[in-house]
């Protein structure tokens, strides 16, 4: 390994210990605008301002390292702070490559002796990194500075003396000693060392299943309280490893990502909005609807004879008068088609009611996955939420009645995977 960091100067003792270093870079105009850009993204509101940083300092990274070792090939596009629903929770920059390096940027807006950092960088596989880089951001100077630097090895070792625990928020507080600040000692790692010396962890399988079935019970709560106010240190970290909940999490904490309404008031006129479409829904022809011809029609029918028979077993009975859609969702563990019927039930102008049946079952000659969790909610409440453990056995659905006003969501959830539906809803111009 080159140049090990042993003991460092204790900056402290020196008056002008906040100062830039000789690392400083000057941040440009367009360098602000996308971190405001990225953090205007970010739904939770203490994380903001950290997110800016960040970006500010990855964009100070990048442009020093030009600046100052050209020869070497730099890419921070692929960096988590670029990834809204990653920087939501992780206000750290993983994943920039140098040459065959991976680099993560920690960032602070006024350098102290110690730096809370998420252990997620460190923890996860997915974001460790070869070199963990301190930048400090002077935003009201319009610079940046390289302020220290350690490899992943490093850590572990430190880590190993000092114990530190994980924090509430999900975070170490790692002091400064633990940084090597000589700038050109990190050059001359990424110039000179092979990457194979530093060995980083291996990612491992995680069972996600209890956390799912948790964050759809919490999900109310992720609009105004942080996901480390509501989850444990270790609920934290299967989070932060599964970039699909992690994208869950984030459309459950921001409304405004609330996708476009799925216009059901169509399909009593044969039609389907745009929204839907592109969503891969798919007007289907109800028994009673008209005479089938095609065989794809003629197939379609059959499927669905299977699951209105399953239902009418159950008491649940479906009218000529309605008319639904379907989509099919696909994932490792299996397939599945989604099924959305409506009818009207009063169209009494002081009281007018309308009906949402959704179920769910096989795609034609696929297995399905084998657990399956069916929700359904409106605005205020969660209105039904079951599990299925074993797919074979019987057929999940859902029935809920809602007035002309009324929006519900549905979720599906497999083993691995969850399918946030957009909300189905009438318009009243289009009946």
């Amino acid at each position: 390994m080159i140049n090990q960091p042993s003991s460092y100067l204790d900056f402290t003792d020196y008056p002008d210990w906040y100062s830039l270093n000789e690392t400083r870079t000057e941040l440009l105009p367009e360098h602000f605008q996308r971190a405001a850009s990225l953090s205007q993204s970010i739904h939770f509101s203490q994380q903001r301002w950290q997110v800016y940083l960040c970006a500010l300092g990855v964009l100070g990274f990048e442009q020093w390292l030009k600046q100052r070792a050209s020869d070497l090939e730099v890419n921070i596009n692929s960096a988590s702070i670029w990834q809204a629903a990653t920087a939501d929770l992780l206000s750290a920059a993983c994943n920039i490559q140098v040459g065959a390096f991976k680099i993560c940027i920690i960032t602070a807006s006024v350098l102290t002796d110690e730096h809370r950092v998420p252990n997620a960088v460190f923890d996860i596989p997915n974001f460790a990194a070869h070199f963990y880089v301190l930048m400090q951001v002077e935003e009201e100077q319009n610079q940046v500075a390289v302020s220290g630097f350690m490899n992943y090895e490093q850590y572990q070792r430190y880590q190993a003396n000092a114990q530190l625990p994980v924090a509430e928020d999900w975070t170490y507080t790692l002091p400064q000693i633990w940084f090597n600040p000589d700038a050109n000692d990190l050059l001359l790692n990424l110039r000179c060392l092979n990457p194979d010396a530093i060995q980083l962890p291996t990612s491992r399988p995680t069972n996600s299943t209890a956390l799912k079935q948790k964050l759809t019970t919490i999900k109310p709560q992720l609009q105004k309280q942080q996901p480390w106010e509501l989850l444990t240190v270790n609920e934290g970290m299967t989070l932060l490893s599964s970039p699909e909940l992690i994208s869950w999490v984030h459309k459950a904490a921001n409304p405004s990502l609330i996708q476009p309404l799925i216009n059901v008031g169509l399909w009593l006129n044969n039609q389907i909005d745009l929204a839907a479409q592109e969503l891969g829904w798919m007007l289907m022809p109800l028994p009673a609807f008209s005479q089938l011809r095609s065989s794809q029609l003629r197939s379609l029918q059959d499927d669905f004879e299977q699951i209105r028979a399953g239902l009418e077993q159950q008491g649940v009975y479906i009218p000529n008068t309605a008319r639904g859609a379907f989509r099919d969702l696909d994932c490792e563990e299996g397939s599945l088609r989604l099924y959305a019927i409506m009818w009207v039930l009063s169209e009494d102008s002081a009281n007018p009611e309308w009906m949402l049946l959704v179920a769910v079952g096989s795609q034609p000659e696929r297995p399905m996955p084998h657990t399956l969790t069916l929700e359904v909610r409106d605005e205020t409440q969660i209105l039904f939420d079951e599990t299925l453990s074993d797919t074979s056995l019987g057929i999940l659905y859902a029935q809920v009645i809602g007035d002309w006003n009324e929006k519900f969501w549905v979720t599906v959830v497999t083993d691995e995977v969850v399918f946030e539906i957009p909300p189905f809803g009438l318009e009243f111009q289009t009946l």
